[in-house]
Parts: C-alpha cells; sequence; structure tokens
C-alpha cells in the first residue's frame, strides 16, 4: 500500500526538528507531529530553560546551517571548573589545551526552538501537524503503520513507513510499541533560572557538587549565568514559590562565595530527575531518539547533546541508504534500523553510565566519603590523559573522531 507519508515524527521538540531539518532535501515526506501548537505562548519554566550544547553539537547545528540564527543568544563556555563543596580537590579544564575557542555554548531553549522552527517552515517537505496528541499505532500489513491523533475534539488518521519517537521521557510512542525501559528515580528536581554574578564568570563553567546534588552556574548573555540547581524533590516546590531573597540566600550557600554576590535575574522553573534506559532503540518500521529512548541527569550536561548524535545519526544513516538503495528504499527497513540502533547503543550506555556514576558518587552522604570524592578529583586534576578523555567526550569531539573514521572506512571499502 501506498503511505502518507515516508516519515512521521512525533514529537517536534528540539530532537523531533533537528531530525526533520537535517533532512532537507532528501526528497522524504515528513510529518512533524508536536502537541501544543507552535504559536502558543511559552510559560515560565520554558523561559527559564537553556542548554548546554557541546563543542560537537555546534558542529552539527553549523552543518546544518543553523548555527547562525542561534550564535547571537550563545555563551561561550571557555572553562570548566568542577569542585566540591566542604572539601579540597577540583577538576579544570580549559578549551585552548584542545586547541578549540570554546568547549560548548549555553543557549537558551526558545532560541534553538525558534531557529528551527523559522528553518522547517520553509521546508516544503515537511508537514507540520500541531496541535495534534499521538494516540495510537497500528500496522497496515508489512509495508506501514498507521498512526491515530487527536486534534482537537475529532480523531485524524495517517500511514507512514517509518515512526521516529521523539515525544520525551513519558514517550506515548514507546509504550504503543511494547518497548520496556529501565527507570531510575534519583529523588531529585533540577531548579533552572538565571543569576547576576558579582565577579564575571568570564566564560567559565562553575559545577559544584554537594550532597544533594549539583549546582552549575553557566556562562549566560546579558551578563548572567545560567543556573541549573539539582535538590531533593521535595524541596523543590517549597524553594520556586519560596521570596527571591530567600531563594537566593539558599542559592548562595550551596554554591558558596566563588563569584561574589548572586542575584536573582530570570523566572524559576523546574523539572524531575530520573535515568531512563529503553530496553531497544527500535521495533517493526519505528525507532526512539532523544529522551523517549534515554533520559539523564544533567549533572554532565550530555543529555541533549546525546539526543542531537540520535538525530542526526538517524538522518545520515537513512540518507546513506536512500543513495546506496535507490528506488528500492525503505526507511522502515528493520536491517537498516537495526543496524543505527546498534551503532548508537555504545555511546548511549557508555554515557548514561558514567552520568549515573557521577551523580551516586557525589550525592551521598556516607561518612568520610567526602574526602575520598576530593582525592578523586585532585588526582583527576594530575592525569591529564584521563581527563583529556573526559573532555573529548564532553565536548563531543570523540564521537566525530568515531564518525570520521567509520566514514574513512566506508570509503575504503567501495
Amino acid at each position: 500500500m501506498s503511505a502518507d507519508y515516508d516519515i512521521a515524527v512525533v514529537g517536534g521538540g528540539l530532537a523531533g526538528a533537528s531530525l526533520a531539518c537535517a533532512l532537507s532535501g532528501s526528497g522524504l515526506r515528513i510529518a512533524l507531529i508536536e502537541a501544543v501548537a507552535f504559536d502558543a505562548p511559552a510559560d515560565e519554566n520554558m523561559k527559564a530553560r537553556t542548554t548546554a550544547l557541546a563543542w560537537g553539537t555546534r558542529a552539527m547545528f553549523d552543518e546544518l546551517g543553523l548555527w547562525s540564527a542561534m550564535a547571537e543568544d550563545a555563551a561561550a563556555i571557555e572553562r570548566l571548573h568542577v569542585s566540591q563543596a566542604g572539601h579540597f580537590g577540583r577538576v579544570t579544564v580549559d578549551a585552548a589545551e584542545y586547541g578549540l575557542p570554546a568547549l560548548g555554548y549555553v543557549v537558551p531553549n526558545l532560541t534553538m526552538i525558534g531557529a528551527l522552527r523559522e528553518r522547517l517552515a520553509d521546508m516544503d517537505h515537511v508537514d507540520t501537524i500541531a496541535p495534534a496528541a499521538f494516540e495510537s499505532l497500528a500496522y497496515q500489513g508489512d509495508a506501514a503503520v498507521e498512526l491515530t491523533l487527536t486534534e482537537g475534539e475529532g480523531k485524524r488518521r495517517l500511514t507512514t513507513r517509518l515512526v521516529i519517537g521523539a515525544d520525551g521521557t513519558h514517550s506515548k510512542v514507546r509504550s504503543a510499541l511494547g518497548i520496556g525501559a529501565t527507570v531510575d528515580d534519583y529523588g531529585q528536581s533540577a531548579i533552572i533560572t538565571k543569576a547576576r554574578t558579582e565577579r564575571s564568570l568570564a566564560g567559565c563553567a562553575y559545577e559544584r557538587f554537594t550532597p544533594d546534588g549539583p549546582v552549575a552556574l553557566l556562562p549566560f548573555v546579558h551578563d548572567t549565568a545560567a543556573v541549573v540547581w539539582t535538590v531533593p524533590t521535595d524541596e523543590a516546590r517549597r524553594l520556586l514559590d519560596s521570596g527571591d531573597d530567600d531563594f537566593t540566600a539558599e542559592l548562595q550557600a550551596r554554591f558558596g562565595d566563588r563569584l561574589g554576590r548572586l542575584t536573582l535575574a530570570g523566572p524559576r522553573g523546574a523539572y524531575p530527575l530520573a535515568r531512563v534506559l529503553c530496553d531497544r532503540a527500535w521495533s517493526h518500521r519505528a525507532a526512539l531518539i532523544g529522551n523517549a529512548g534515554h533520559a539523564l541527569h544533567p549533572a554532565a550536561a550530555q543529555g541533549f547533546n546525546l539526543a542531537m548524535r540520535d538525530a542526526l545519526g538517524v538522518a545520515a544513516a537513512l540518507r546513506e541508504h536512500q543513495q546506496l538503495d535507490g528506488a528500492a528504499f525503505d526507511p522502515g527497513d528493520a536491517d537498516h534500523l537495526a543496524a543505527w540502533a546498534e551503532s548508537r547503543r555504545p555511546d548511549q550506555h557508555r554515557v548514561a553510565n558514567f552520568t549515573d556514576r557521577i551523580v551516586r558518587l557525589f550525592s551521598n552522604r556516607v561518612p568520610g566519603l567526602g574526602h575520598v570524592r576530593g582525592a578523586g578529583l585532585f588526582g583527576l586534576s594530575l592525569a591529564p590523559g584521563v581527563r583529556g578523555g573526559m573532555a573529548r567526550r564532553s565536548m563531543g569531539l570523540a564521537l566525530l573522531d568515531d564518525t570520521a573514521m567509520r566514514r574513512s572506512d566506508r570509503r575504503m571499502n567501495l
């Protein structure tokens, strides 16, 4: 049977929209389905959210021709400073050590969403269906999948040759496919806001670990810092509802005086934290990307960067097979999907487990463990090889190296 679309992407957020943009010029018919209207006003939580882009992710946006639309609102992270409250030991990383102008950039989520949606508006082969909520799917033989959506008071059905679930941590697509997931609730929430600092960050991102979770102050535009403060979930609501002075006093107590006096400079928001790892990233004519397949703690700022590698990786795989297979190309081919999922699995699990170990090691009140953690930080600072490998993975450079090597291998085998 002939399907309405070649690909239906459920979830029009950053990961789903990036995937659609990465397929520009492919000729594939794409439906981008989002539960919230694209022109809906942003709430306070969305206004507060920023994302730390690794250098490798910035390079990906540049390759898509999207970085220029984000750069004006982007603040460079030139150095990283990691420490532990109440104990000695620290790790510092400088972009200059790797011959780069920045380790990464902090960008408002609204800026990224705006750039992606502006590009989508110019893409004739992408139909944006929003607001529309995914409800269910059913297979139409072996060749297509029928999706049922709720639009306003009615239902809409469409068929596609491939479904991409990009609908977040509580993915309805993942559930509809019967794919299980391991969920580890950290019992923590991330509070996000902005603050002014008495002393300039000067391009340095600070992450300070406390027994209740890390607090990070990241360079941001207009002489402010983006704040990501991890607290026990039962504390989050109290802090969100507290007055500005009380909130800032508690933030100051957790972060310390390294940057002088802190002053609240933006709205506050929060979201719960859990590690989610799906049992598999693909099924019959379907694949999962981003938080639909893996959600991470923000401690190492790797969640979105991992999602981008998923999105652009599946787009690159689709383009490659489209070129090789010609008229016989099938975007939902099981062998191709399985190969893509297998290629992504090591990166996904390595980053997820690394982040989880950091959280569990530093969010722990076991007596004496603080000294061990401090010694570990101090030792890491003296081991440039280990620190360099960690930094390259954090910047997304190791993945770019691996990708270049795989491309070279393929060229040699042609």
